[in-house]
């Protein structure tokens, strides 16, 4: 890791989690314990020139995370960013969705600086915490030259991976996140931090410029069987966008699709995700209810991006008011 001729401040977001969690006397289970202070107490000296400031946003366990609090996350760290002297931003947050709010800034944040989201899966007093560890090497990773174009990212278990493709896929294992096929854009090596080589676009990610999200955004997991009950249901209720996570290439059940159908007459949108982890979405089965199907319906495909980062990207780009060809054009 080559940190020659940096100077300034690493923004340090805590947002809560296991990673700041302990037990807690009269709970049956850990809780929030206020350990951010102890854990930033813990780090040796920064290197010459380089200062750490710590910004205690919250202290929520991961599933109490709204998507308006991670866009508003996002948009803090972008503030924080534009000052000059800040040299990139880390955000500690719990695992359960650390993947969706790094997600969310991915799409958000305008800046090329670093934003490393970590966490751990270990609470703060168990035997093998991780979290300190976490810790350092996202700091350090912050401090690379990382490749143009890479946008946020997560750091977990020794490796770094991009937000739009970091998965968690062990509840309780350490080693806990993947890669969407995607590979890694660097690893930890002893006490530096080694960039991998992963092929990277130099030109930005996606960004979706919108001072708002679009909170009525519901995600349906699909299931054998499965009617049109429940999309009938969240179209009565308002619902604005709606995003159902299908099997195998993006196939449902064959009864789903008059309920599709209703969405898309009445104005809202319909991205079909796949619960597969990947693979991905593609237009492949011209059968009632396969892709190829509902894709010619006018069903958005999100290709291998997940349900849950697909509400995500919905609910900013319906905030930001796009429709039509211009919303088909950010999940093509």
């Amino acid at each position: 890791m080559n940190t020659m001729n940096k100077c300034g401040e690493v923004v340090v977001f805590f947002t809560g989690g296991t990673i700041g969690m302990s037990p807690a006397e009269g709970t049956h289970g850990v809780a929030p314990g206020g350990n951010f202070d102890n854990l930033l107490n813990q780090l040796a000296p920064q290197p010459e020139g380089i200062r750490l400031r710590p910004v205690q946003w919250s202290d929520k366990p991961s599933p109490h995370m709204t998507p308006e609090d991670m866009f508003r996350l996002s948009r803090d760290i972008q503030t924080a960013l534009d000052e000059d002297k800040v040299l990139g931003a880390v955000v500690l947050h719990g695992t359960d969705v650390l993947a969706e709010s790094a997600y969310m800034a991915d799409l958000v944040v305008q800046s090329p600086k670093p934003v490393l989201f970590t966490g751990s899966m270990r609470y703060y007093s168990e035997s093998g915490y991780d979290g300190l560890r976490n810790l350092i090497n996202a700091v350090r990773a912050v401090l690379l030259p990382l490749p143009a174009g890479t946008g946020s990212c997560v750091l977990m278990t020794d490796r770094i991976f991009p937000a739009r493709e970091a998965v968690k896929v062990n509840s309780l294992n350490v080693d806990a996140f993947e890669s969407r096929e995607a590979g890694v854009i660097g690893y930890v090596a002893g006490e530096s931090v080694v960039l991998a080589g992963c092929p990277q676009s130099a030109k930005p990610g996606l960004k979706i410029d919108t001072d708002r999200i679009e909170p009525s955004v519901v995600l349906l997991a699909g299931y054998t069987g499965m009617d049109s009950g429940l999309l009938d249901h969240v179209r009565e209720q308002g619902a604005r966008g709606v995003v159902v996570e299908g099997f195998g290439a993006g196939n449902v059940p064959p009864n789903m699709v008059p309920g599709i159908e209703r969405c898309m007459e009445a104005g809202i949108p319909v991205v079909l995700a796949t619960r597969c982890i990947e693979g991905g979405v593609w237009p492949i089965y011209g059968y009632p209810g396969g892709g190829a199907d509902l894709a010619d319906k006018g069903v958005l495909l999100c290709g291998r991006l997940g349900g849950p980062k697909a509400r995500i990207k919905l609910m900013l780009a319906l905030g930001a008011g796009l429709h039509g060809k211009e919303l088909q054009h950010i999940f093509d």
